[in-house]
């Protein structure tokens, strides 16, 4: 009897889950709507893959908070640790934590601007530049036979690297064109009702604008809500620009409340990034950095990305 009960003991220990690969998540903030779907794809991906186990935190916007949390992943031995950052200014000591553990960290979406790629540490996400270009481009398009084209500009939060890059390519664009001019640049933080308290006070402050540009659709939404309950009319009297592409992005299109948007692809960099945790922890070499294309999502050909 005795050594079947030792037997059955070395079983469990060797039972497969026993050798599932363990990969801690940090989220920056689950209850922004793009980043949402981004954890959702990523459980969804881990499921197919019977040996990788995700733990997932809420960061909740707090730099304090994810490090202590990347902390935490690290003297629970994980195998794997992934990264959204809350401030792409603020990752050093991620970096620098995991390193010295020796644990492979992937950071997702929002590549880092004080940490450097290599020796350990990897990144997915897209060029953020790129989908300011494509969005301002297509509405730049839109009003070239206009003499005078006055431009808001939305922003994410001040703290990330995707608000500044997404503005910078805007800009980029904006200055090629002598006709159009940024008259209010502000930050509704990603949220839509932010975006629609912003719209309201540049309605109210009596500003002319002839083009909105929103570093994110649900700050888009959250303005064009706002233009359309004071009567402004989006496509005659202005034009709305977002990013993401995600499915409230695409109903807001549909609905007429979207000029454009530019689609950043959640399922690729979520799936991806689990393919690179899998990969690494099984010690194969995976790339510094990986880079997801984003796509200019119109009225024409929204309807092939509701798929997506």
């Amino acid at each position: 009897m005795k050594k079947i009960i030792l037997l059955c003991l070395s079983l469990v220990c060797i039972t497969p889950h026993a050798f599932a690969t363990q990969v801690g998540v940090s989220i920056a903030q689950m209850d922004d709507v793009f980043l949402s779907r981004l954890r959702s794809y990523m459980a969804d991906k881990a499921k197919t893959i019977p040996d990788i186990k995700l733990q997932f935190e809420d960061a909740q916007g707090a730099v304090d908070k994810q490090l202590s949390q990347v902390q935490s992943f690290i003297n629970q031995k994980v195998d794997v640790i992934i990264v959204n950052p809350v401030d792409t200014q603020g990752t050093k000591n991620i970096s620098a934590a995991a390193r010295t553990a020796k644990i492979p960290l992937i950071y997702i979406n929002r590549l880092p601007s004080d940490s450097k790629m290599g020796d350990g540490v990897s990144y997915i996400g897209s060029d953020e530049v790129e989908a300011g270009r494509l969005q301002m481009q297509y509405l730049a398009d839109k009003v070239k036979d206009k003499k005078e084209v006055n431009i808001a500009i939305m922003k994410g939060l001040l703290s990330n690297d995707a608000t500044r890059f997404r503005t910078q390519g805007v800009k980029e664009v904006i200055a090629q064109h002598p006709n159009m001019h940024v008259v209010v640049e502000d930050t509704a933080k990603w949220m839509r009702e932010d975006g629609m308290n912003l719209m309201n006070n540049w309605i109210l402050s009596g500003q002319k604008i002839d083009i909105l540009s929103a570093n994110g659709d649900e700050m888009a939404i959250g303005a064009a809500m706002a233009l359309k309950s004071n009567g402004i009319n989006i496509g005659k009297d202005i034009l709305t620009g977002g990013t993401d592409g995600g499915p409230n992005g695409l109903q807001a299109m549909k609905s007429g409340l979207l000029s454009v948007t530019v689609y950043q692809d959640a399922k690729s960099q979520a799936y991806g990034a689990v393919d690179m945790a899998e990969k690494v922890s099984k010690g194969e070499k995976i790339k510094d950095e990986e880079m997801i294309p984003f796509q200019l999502v119109t009225p024409e050909n929204y309807q092939k990305f509701l798929v997506n």
